[in-house]
């Protein structure tokens, strides 16, 4: 984790437009918004390979959460693909934003992925990104950009599960290149901590400093100004799994952060797993507790009266709100 004085962020354009054009132009856009407190998809878009399916309010006590899957017909991100996924949430809505299954990387001969993700949430907003793992399969290469925008009432989880490949097959750290990066900003532009995973066979992934004797790694999150990663902390060390992980604060109060490093992708999804339950209840009973006095300053005022949902898509009619 790098920390950083805030300073005016200017996004990358994303997509490297100067690669071999092989692979699909792909991507999502989905927009939550709070209506007569519930939380729903008031505007989605989706481009194949990818697609959101119907979204779920599966806590009946909290119609203000909605979940939402992100799936793709394709089994996973091929060579050459240019995916983009943009998330927004309104102020007071709150969206969990899952897949269907683990992230196949297959083999890139000719052309790297690429991936552009854009997470903002507003005040009041709440947003959980938790994509389950990425399997790298041996000989691939991935390029990931991550730019999340959280106002300062807003609250952001975002978790990356990166295992070794298909072990079944022996494909253990066979991959070229994994490569993702995130930068966290404020409304404003102002840049608070950026955050690198970059794991690549010219650098040998055993050794110290790398990877070691370890073969999965895990990072979670929490934009939340003032989060204790005390919370990691104690959640992480609740499970039974094998491994090595730390947390701390993320630089100038924008939260807390926890990364694993174990010998087996399910013992990274077990910590991680863990940890995103114990922030999510935290951060929830947080949003309860705040509305038992009221509602944030200026949230209700920024929903326009009696405003209906609107889903615009190209996915099927089952696909929407």
């Amino acid at each position: 984790m790098t920390a950083v004085a805030p300073r005016t962020h200017r996004p990358a354009d994303g997509i490297d437009r100067h690669t071999h054009d092989r692979g699909m132009h792909g991507g999502v856009r989905v927009l939550a918004e709070l209506i007569d407190g519930r939380t729903r998809i008031t505007d989605l878009a989706c481009r194949p390979p990818l697609q959101v399916l119907r979204a779920h309010h599966l806590d009946r006590g909290r119609p203000d959460l909605a979940s939402v899957i992100m799936a793709s017909p394709a089994g996973g991100i091929l060579q050459g693909d240019r995916l983009t996924i943009d998330i927004e949430v309104g102020p007071g809505a709150a969206l969990r934003v899952g897949t269907q299954s683990a992230t196949r990387i297959y083999r890139s001969p000719l052309s790297e992925a690429q991936q552009v993700v854009r997470l903002a949430v507003a005040a009041g907003g709440y947003l959980e990104y938790v994509p389950d793992p990425y399997i790298p399969y041996a000989g691939s290469r991935f390029r990931s950009r991550t730019t999340a925008t959280v106002d300062r009432d807003g609250a952001l989880v975002v978790v990356e599960v990166v295992g070794p490949g298909r072990a079944a097959r022996g494909e253990v750290l066979a991959y070229e290149r994994f490569e993702s990066k995130i930068d966290i900003c404020r409304t404003d532009g102002a840049l608070l901590a950026s955050d690198a995973v970059i794991l690549d066979r010219r650098e040998p992934l055993r050794d110290v400093g790398v990877l070691g004797r370890h073969v999965a790694l895990g990072t979670l999150l929490v934009v939340r100004a003032g989060f204790p990663p005390a919370i990691l902390l104690d959640a992480g060390r609740s499970t039974s799994s094998t491994g090595v992980f730390g947390a701390s604060s993320l630089p100038n109060d924008a939260g807390a952060w926890v990364r694993v490093l174990t010998d087996s992708l399910p013992d990274a999804v077990r910590i991680i797993g863990a940890c995103n339950d114990a922030v999510r209840q935290a951060l929830l009973q947080e949003r309860a507790d705040g509305r038992a006095n009221g509602p944030a300053p200026g949230v209700e005022a920024q929903l326009p009266a009696g405003r209906g949902s609107t889903t615009r898509k190209s996915v099927p009619p089952s696909a929407g709100d």
